[in-house]
This record gives C-alpha cells, structure tokens and sequence, in this order.
C-alpha cells in the first residue's frame, strides 16, 4: 500500500503567498525575496528554509493574521483563500 504524503511543501506555501500579495505588484513578477520581505525574514534564510523544506510556523501564522488569510488555505491548498468568520 502507498503512503499519503501529506505533508506541508514550503515551495507551496511561497506559491500562495505570492498568490495573495501578487495585486500589490501589479504587472510585475512577485518574488521569493518579496514573500521574505512579508514574512519578516532575510531573503537568504527563505532560500535556505526552502531547501530544507522547513516551514517558518511563527511566521506564516502571523501573516495568515495580518492578511487574514485561511490558515487551512496557506499551509494545504485547502478551503477558501480568505479567513471565513462564521
């Protein structure tokens, strides 16, 4: 039997994070040192956390909040990108 692989790529997670800022860069192309720029982080330590694959928990968290962002959204692709307030 295969194993799932469900685990949180953070190449993914950039993806989406380009995704949401993307309209304040108008025609122009969103960056990984942009996505850093968002996180609060060193555009050089993203590089590394995305090779190693390491997810930046504190950060994301805070950037889901600051944008409201869907958390589910952010780390899986899943539901609406949007927090929803039920």
């Amino acid at each position: 039997m295969a194993e799932q692989n469900n685990m949180v790529k953070t190449e993914d997670v950039i993806e989406r994070i380009k995704d949401v800022i993307c309209h304040e860069y108008k025609d122009k192309k969103v960056f990984d040192k942009n996505v850093a720029y968002e996180l609060g982080v060193e555009a050089k330590a993203l590089s590394v956390q995305k090779t190693r694959n390491y997810i930046p928990y504190d950060e994301l968290t805070m950037f889901a909040i600051r944008r409201k962002v869907n958390v589910n959204w952010l780390f899986f692709g899943i539901g609406q990108m949007e927090m929803s307030y039920a």
